[in-house]
């Protein structure tokens, strides 16, 4: 029984069923007088009003954080909530923001879906509140939050936040478009793989494919002299030479990449050591700003400031603080990116190989892979050349020498 109405059909459907409501002496049955049921009633309506006050009071406690920048509601993970003046508010979480940042560097990496983040998730120790991992959707929701760029999505609609930004818009905007791409249609007719990736070394333009007798043959379609001397190459002898460039990169020996990844790691702490200054610079002028805005609301209750007045300089005070979230990100995102782009790197470097054999792989990803781990795929005088990038040249390096110390180890 969950409601008045059905507590009304209860006992109206059984002579014998009755309810007790000791405080207020009523018993309630199907045959009781109107007046009693007339009792029930007007205290079925006053609850009613004090449930409907409750709620209409905690809403104006919502439009009142919400209007000064906050969420009230806890945030997503990547952040907590603090107290600063006496305000609960939400600030980077120490021990998850950075897991958080590489989660959404990740998803933009070809062999990453919904469904392997989530447990990339809880392998960083990102889960739930009662330490269980991320259900798919949850997965989607934390992905699709726009609270990471400083927008707040409340009761459907969104408002501007005053939290740092975890991320850039354009990393965010990028996993978005990820998230939201069709998967190409199982069969198609003619989407050559290497479309817009082998380019012509002559003339540095792409390589055109066409279809003939059932197969993918390329060549420069531009009327150049050298070009006289070229014919068409075909698509699987490519892919076969591509295949075994990224065996090359696959390392037997984990140490390898251990100390790679060590390297990279040393280089981006240096990068980092010397932007913290500026970035404590502009901390502080955040915060200046955020309490000069808190003013600005408390000016408000006492009546010192009103309406349209309140709103664009409240207004203001928000755009200066997320242009001020963005020159902070600005100031380390390039270091940052590339520090995690070499990581995402290494790490395609050792499944690239799978990935590209997998059927379920789709065009655009496994372009997205040759893109990554290739500096150029070129032709010339019928001659394919594939050249690694610096640091999966590195990487291919050492595999090869590992993989000839334990050839003589055995």
């Amino acid at each position: 029984m969950h409601d008045a109405v059905e507590t009304h059909d209860w006992l109206t459907k059984d002579e014998s069923r009755k309810v007790h409501f000791v405080k207020d002496a009523i018993v309630l049955h199907k045959s009781s007088r109107s007046q009693e049921w007339l009792n029930w009633g007007m205290r079925v309506v006053l609850a009613k009003n004090y449930i409907d006050n409750l709620r209409e009071e905690a809403m104006k406690g919502w439009a009142e954080k919400l209007a000064q920048g906050w969420m009230p509601a806890p945030p997503p993970p990547g952040y907590m909530t603090v107290v600063r003046d006496g305000k609960r508010i939400h600030h980077f979480n120490p021990e998850t923001y950075r897991s958080m940042q590489r989660i959404f560097q990740l998803m933009l990496e070809p062999q990453y879906t919904i469904e392997t983040i989530r447990h990339k998730m809880t392998e960083f120790g990102l889960v739930t509140g009662k330490g269980r991992p991320f259900s798919k959707s949850h997965a989607h929701r934390i992905l699709t939050n726009p609270f990471y760029i400083g927008t707040i999505r409340f009761n459907g609609n969104e408002y501007p936040g005053k939290q740092p930004h975890l991320i850039s818009e354009e990393l965010f905007n990028a996993v978005q478009a990820k998230i939201s791409r069709k998967r190409p249609a199982k069969y198609r007719k003619h989407n050559p793989l290497l479309k817009g990736v082998m380019v012509c070394e002559h003339c540095g333009k792409n390589i055109t494919w066409q279809l003939q007798k059932g197969r993918l043959y390329g060549s420069c379609q531009r009327k150049l002299e050298a070009r006289k001397k070229q014919s068409f190459v075909r698509e699987d002898a490519v892919l076969e030479l591509i295949q075994g460039k990224l065996d090359e990169l696959i390392c037997p020996s984990p140490e390898v990449i251990t100390w790679l990844t060590t390297l990279l790691h040393q280089d981006f702490q240096l990068s980092v050591n010397n932007v913290e200054e500026a970035q404590k610079a502009l901390d502080e002028r955040i915060e200046r700003i955020k309490r000069m805005d808190d003013m600005l609301y408390d000016d408000k209750l006492a009546g010192l400031i009103f309406g349209e007045r309140y709103q664009n300089k409240h207004d203001s005070f928000i755009s200066e603080i997320n242009d001020l979230q963005k020159q902070k990100g600005g100031i380390s995102q390039e270091y940052e990116t590339k520090y995690m782009n070499g990581i995402s790197e290494i790490e395609l470097s050792q499944d690239a190989k799978q990935l590209f054999a997998d059927e379920n792989t789709s065009s655009d990803d496994k372009r997205i892979i040759l893109t990554k781990l290739f500096e150029k795929i070129s032709l010339k005088d019928n001659s394919v050349s594939v050249t690694y990038t610096k640091l999966t040249q590195a990487i291919a390096r050492n595999s090869g020498l590992s993989k000839e110390i334990l050839g003589y180890a055995k």
